[in-house]
């Protein structure tokens, strides 16, 4: 076992080096050459992705179930879903830049997650709250924030496009960056996919709570079903041509920080089900 945790260390750190030294070698090129190395982004966020699956497979070993109990987990399965969502949209899309976008969100999350000991802190799940619905609801919601991460990071090169065509710059990363009607496109579909699949969760989770409504902490219902209604008004208004693409952009990069904001208060609302080992191991002594 401690081979294990150790191993399962060293893969969430090295998957972490490789999403930095991505990013690094990419802004290293642009700024001396002019030149936005796709490919070599490509890779070592594959690469990454791949050491940290068998770091959360690790990690799913020792928590029996979906490691999504800690800010720590929840961060690093918010990471590992961005980087799937990029090696499959990425290709299809052919959206040059974007894994640049996408290396700096998961260089900055990954090392936030390493950093700060205390968002890995221990935890024991009670039965109760390892119901299939209850994972099946928890990765979906958390897949769904990976898609509102995607499209904050397609809004944010939307609205970079947008400045440099208004001031004429062509240079450096703008000279990379697709055209403002593409990224509009994107991020409207994203809208809507992101919000299907956060649906989808809260379908699966009311399986479950409407049979154990107790189980249901009031601000995590509150807080899901707010940015769930919001992401839809805004999509709403988009598809109406009632808000501009920039404000749809603008209102999609503020939900996200909403968004990521309300795992916050999700994890303070956590129901006393799940406990930390200290307190399961003290009352098990008594």
């Amino acid at each position: 076992m401690a081979l294990l945790e150790f191993s399962e260390s060293l893969l969430f750190i090295s998957a972490a080096i490789l999403f930095v030294t991505g990013l690094l070698i990419a802004c290293v090129q642009l700024k001396t050459k002019g030149q936005y190395p796709q490919k070599l982004i490509y890779l070592t966020l594959l690469f990454g992705f791949i050491l940290q699956s068998i770091a959360l497979n690790i990690r799913s070993i020792f928590v029996e179930g979906c490691p999504l109990g800690n800010p720590f987990e929840v961060i690093q399965f918010i990471v590992w879903s961005l980087v799937a969502l990029f090696l499959l949209v990425g290709p299809i899309f052919k959206l040059k830049s974007l894994g640049l976008f996408t290396a700096f969100l998961v260089s900055i999350a990954s090392i936030v997650s390493l950093i700060i000991p205390s968002l890995d802190a221990q935890y024991y799940q009670a039965k109760q709250t390892t119901h299939a619905l209850i994972e099946l609801h928890a990765s979906l919601a958390i897949f769904s924030y990976a898609v509102y991460s995607l499209l904050a990071i397609l809004s944010l090169m939307f609205l970079i496009q947008q400045y440099g065509l208004k001031k004429q710059l062509f240079k450096g990363i703008f000279r990379h960056l697709p055209s403002i009607n593409k990224l509009d496109r994107c991020v409207t579909y994203l809208i809507w996919i992101g919000t299907f699949i956060l649906l989808l969760a809260l379908i699966f989770g009311s399986l479950f709570w409407l049979d154990n409504p107790d189980t249901v902490p009031r601000l995590k219902l509150i807080s899901t079903i707010a940015i769930f209604i919001a992401y839809i008004i805004v999509g709403a208004l988009k598809s109406q041509n009632l808000i501009s693409p920039r404000r749809q952009a603008t209102l999609s990069i503020v939900l996200f920080i909403l968004s990521i904001a309300s795992l916050w208060i999700i994890e303070i609302s956590r129901p006393d089900a799940v406990q930390s080992v200290d307190s399961v191991e003290q009352i098990s002594e008594e």
